[in-house]
C-alpha cells in the first residue's frame, strides 16, 4: 500500500514538494470544474494546461447548444466533460491529503470550495435577479423565483426535475438560472464524496497492499451502477435521469476512478506516439458526439462521453506534444479555460435576457452570449474569484468561512430573492359589465392562475388504467396530444361526467399527437417513447370510440415552432418542407388512429398571444383587464386548412374550431371572461377557464354514436 501511495504522491506532487493546498495548480482548484489561475513556476507535472483547454471546448459547446445552434445539437455534452474533470481533479486533491497526512482535511476542503464557488455564483444570481426584475413581468419573475432559491440552496437539479414533471416545462426553458442544476450536482458531490472516500479509505486500510485496488473496484462498481440506473430511468423519465445526482454520479466517479489509478499516467516514452494518436481519435469522437450526426439519447451520449473523456485525459497525460495537446495548451484556450466557470455562470442569463420578448436567431444568440458572458467572466475572475481564492489570510478561518458561506446562501435564497422577484399585485378585477362567469367559477388571482394546471396522468409502459381520469360506463374517449391536450382535461372531464364517458388522457408536454413528430426544445423530452407506446399498445388496448386530438400551433405566424421530422432532420420555419412535413405527419397519424366505427376530433389550436402581450404577465402588473386583451391572427394556418380538408374527405374525422370559445369578442381575446382569468401564459388556458367552457366545447364537438 505504501508503494502505491508513493506512486500517487509522485503523480500529484508539485515541483517544490507538497506544500499547502493553496499551492495546487488551477486544474485541481475548480469549483464547477472551471479553473483558477495558474501558479508561477509550477512544473508541467503539477499544472496541465491542456485540461484548461479542454474546459474551454466544453463550456463553448454548452453555450452553442443553449443558443440553439443546430450544428451543435449535442453540445450539452460539455456538462458531461465537466463532471468527469471534476471527479478527476477533486479526487486528486483528496488523495493528496491521504498520501501526505493520512486523512482528508475536510474543513480545509470545504472552506476552499466556498471561496472558489460562492462569490462568483452569488453575484451572478443577484445581478441576474435584479436585471430580470426590471425587464420581466411580476408573473415571470415569480415563476422564476423557485429556481433562484434552489440555486442558492444547492438543490436546483431536483427542483427542475419536479418542475418538468408538474408543469408544462415551458418555464424551465426561460428560467434564467436553469443551468445551475449542474452546479447543484457538483455541490452535492463535493459535500458527500470527501467523507465517503475517507470512510472507504479507513475501512479498506486493513487490507494492506490491495487497499487501493479495493478502492478502485468500489468506485468503479458505483460508477457502473449509476450508469445503468441512468440508462434505465432515462427510458421512462429522461428529465429525471438527466438532472438527477444519482444518475450523474457515474461521470464524477469515472473521473475519480481515473485519479485513483495513477498507473495510467505512466505509459512510457515509447508509447507517446500511440497516446498522441489516441488523443486525436478520442477528441474527434467527442466533437462528433456534440453534433446531431449520431442519433442517440442524451443519456447514452453521456455514457459515451464519460468513457471518451477518461480516455482523453489519460492520453493527454501521456503525451508530450501532439496536435491535440498543443491546441488545448495554447494561450487562448488556457486563458478561456481559467475563466470558464464565469462563462458558464453568465452565458444562460445573457441568452434569456437577450431573447426576452424578442425573436433572435441562434447565431445571434450565440454571438451575444459569447460577447457578453466572456468579458463578464474575465472581470469576475480578476476582481472577485482569484483575489478571494488566493488570499492566504483566509486560510486561517476555515470554519467561519464555511459558516459564512452557508448563512449567505440561505439568506440570499430565502430572503433576498423573494424580496427582489416576488412582486406585483395579487387580485385583478373583472371586466366592467361582464356579469360574472356563467359557470359560477371564479379565478381573479393571477398568482393562483399561474399554477392552475390540471394533473397529468401517464401510463407509459404501465397499465392503461393509470391514464383514466373519468371512469364511466359509456363511450370510451381518449384525449391525446401535448400540453395543449392537457389544458383541456378539465373541460373533457366535465363533459365525460355529464355524458357517462370513460375518459383516458394520453398527453405529454412538448409531444404532439402526430407520430414521428417531435418539438425542438432546449430541454429533453420522451416524445418518441410515448408515441411508440400510444400507437402500438395503449390505443389498440383501449380501442376508443372517440379520439380527441390537441396540439400547439406549429405554423402560427406569431409563434412558429421548429420540429424534428420523421427522417430525424430539424425543420425550421422558412424551410420549404416545413408545411409539407407537418401535413404528411398528420395524415399518416390520422390513418394510424383510424378504425372502423371510431371518430376522430381534431381541436384546432387556440390563438396564441402575440410576443410581449402575455395576458397573465399584463395582469400581474396591475394593468386594467381591458388593456390586457390582444388581437388574434384571423386567418387559418395552412395546417388548420389541411385539417378542415381532411374532415371533409375522411369519414369520422372532424375539425373543431374553438377560437370563439376562448375569444368571444373575436378577434379580440380578453384576459378575463366573466370572473375567470383565461390563460396562465401566452399559450395555455387555466384549468378553471377550461372547466368553465365545457358546455361550449361539448356543443362544438361532433355527435357521437
Amino acid at each position: 500500500m505504501n508503494t502505491l501511495v508513493g506512486s500517487i504522491a509522485r503523480t500529484l506532487r508539485p515541483a517544490g514538494g507538497w506544500g499547502p493546498v493553496s499551492s495546487m495548480p488551477s486544474n485541481v482548484m475548480s469549483g464547477d470544474v472551471m479553473s483558477e489561475p495558474t501558479r508561477p513556476k509550477i512544473s508541467r507535472s503539477s499544472y496541465r494546461p491542456h485540461l484548461d483547454g479542454l474546459r474551454t471546448v466544453a463550456v463553448y459547446l454548452v453555450v452553442a447548444f443553449h443558443a440553439g445552434l443546430g450544428l451543435v445539437s449535442g453540445g450539452f455534452i460539455g456538462v458531461d466533460i465537466f463532471f468527469v474533470l471534476s471527479g478527476f481533479l477533486v479526487t486528486q486533491i483528496l488523495i493528496r491529503d491521504l498520501a501526505s497526512v493520512g486523512r482528508i482535511r475536510l474543513r480545509q476542503f470545504y472552506s476552499r470550495r466556498v471561496r472558489r464557488i460562492l462569490p462568483a455564483a452569488a453575484i451572478t444570481l443577484v445581478v441576474t435577479a435584479l436585471v430580470y426584475a426590471i425587464i420581466a413581468s411580476p408573473a415571470e419573475t415569480r415563476d422564476a423565483l423557485g429556481g433562484f432559491k434552489a440555486a442558492f440552496l444547492y438543490f436546483a437539479n431536483w427542483y427542475f426535475i419536479r418542475q418538468s414533471t408538474d408543469y408544462f416545462a415551458a418555464n424551465i426553458n426561460t428560467n434564467p438560472v436553469v443551468h445551475f442544476w449542474s452546479l447543484a450536482v457538483e455541490e452535492q458531490f463535493y459535500l458527500v464524496w470527501p467523507m465517503l472516500l475517507a470512510g472507504l479509505y479507513f475501512v479498506t486500510k486493513r487490507l494492506g497492499r490491495p487497499q487501493w485496488w479495493a478502492l478502485r473496484i468500489v468506485v468503479a462498481v458505483g460508477a457502473v451502477a449509476s450508469a445503468i440506473a441512468a440508462l434505465h430511468i432515462g427510458s421512462t423519465n429522461l428529465d429525471r435521469a438527466y438532472y438527477g445526482t444519482d444518475t450523474r454520479a457515474y461521470q464524477l466517479l469515472a473521473g475519480a476512478a481515473l485519479a485513483l489509478t495513477p498507473q495510467l499516467f505512466h505509459w512510457g516514452a515509447r508509447n507517446r506516439r500511440y497516446a498522441r494518436a489516441l488523443a486525436v481519435v478520442v477528441f474527434v469522437g467527442m466533437l462528433a458526439l456534440a453534433t446531431s450526426a449520431l442519433d442517440v439519447s442524451p443519456i447514452t451520449r453521456g455514457v459515451f462521453v464519460a468513457v471518451l473523456a477518461v480516455a482523453l485525459i489519460a492520453a493527454l497525460e501521456n503525451t508530450s506534444g501532439g496536435v491535440v495537446e498543443r491546441l488545448l495548451s495554447s494561450t487562448p484556450f488556457t486563458y478561456l479555460g481559467r475563466i470558464s466557470y464565469g462563462i458558464y455562470l453568465w452565458h444562460w442569463p445573457v441568452i434569456v435576457i437577450a431573447a426576452h420578448g424578442r425573436s433572435l436567431s441562434p447565431l445571434a444568440l450565440f454571438a451575444i452570449s459569447c460577447g457578453v458572458a466572456t468579458p463578464l467572466a474575465a472581470l469576475s475572475f480578476h476582481l472577485i474569484e482569484h483575489p478571494i481564492r488566493a488570499a492566504q489570510t483566509l486560510d486561517r478561518f476555515k470554519t467561519p468561512i464555511v459558516a459564512f458561506g452557508l448563512a449567505t446562501s440561505v439568506l440570499c435564497g430565502v430572503v433576498a430573492m423573494p424580496a427582489i422577484l416576488d412582486r406585483g399585485t395579487t387580485a385583478v378585477s373583472a371586466l366592467p359589465g361582464s356579469g360574472g362567469s356563467a359557470s359560477g367559477l371564479r379565478l381573479l388571482d393571477w398568482r393562483v392562475a399561474q399554477k392552475d394546471i390540471p394533473a397529468l396522468p401517464d401510463c407509459l409502459a404501465a397499465d392503461v388504467s393509470k391514464c383514466t381520469v373519468v371512469a364511466g360506463t359509456g363511450l370510451h374517449v381518449v384525449l391525446m396530444g401535448d400540453s395543449n391536450a392537457r389544458m383541456w382535461i378539465p373541460a373533457f372531464s366535465a363533459i365525460a361526467k355529464q355524458r357517462g364517458w370513460n375518459l383516458s388522457v394520453l398527453a405529454y408536454p412538448t409531444c404532439p399527437w402526430q407520430q414521428h413528430l417531435d418539438v425542438v426544445y432546449k430541454s429533453f423530452n420522451q416524445c418518441q417513447a410515448h408515441h411508440d407506446d400510444w400507437y402500438n399498445r395503449v390505443i389498440p388496448e383501449i380501442d376508443p370510440g372517440l379520439v380527441v386530438l390537441a396540439h400547439q400551433a406549429f405554423d402560427d405566424p406569431l409563434y412558429p415552432y421548429p420540429f424534428i421530422a420523421a427522417d430525424g432532420s430539424q425543420v425550421r420555419p422558412g424551410n420549404p418542407k416545413f408545411e409539407s412535413s407537418l401535413t404528411s405527419a398528420s395524415a399518416q397519424s390520422l390513418t394510424a388512429l383510424s378504425a372502423p366505427g371510431r371518430q376522430i376530433a381534431i381541436l384546432e389550436p387556440i390563438p396564441d398571444a402575440p410576443p410581449k402581450q402575455d395576458p397573465l404577465a399584463c395582469l400581474s402588473k396591475g394593468v386594467p383587464a381591458a388593456k390586457c386583451a390582444y388581437q388574434a391572427h384571423t386567418q387559418p394556418t395552412p395546417l388548420e386548412l389541411f385539417y378542415r380538408k381532411e374532415a371533409k374527405l375522411l369519414p369520422g374525422v372532424a375539425s373543431v374550431d374553438l377560437d370563439r370559445v376562448v375569444c368571444p369578442r373575436w378577434p379580440t381575446c380578453d384576459a378575463i371572461i366573466g370572473d375567470v382569468i383565461v390563460k396562465r401564459d401566452a399559450n395555455h388556458l387555466t384549468a378553471t377557464f377550461a372547466k368553465s367552457v365545457a358546455a361550449q366545447v361539448e356543443a362544438r364537438m361532433p355527435k357521437t354514436k
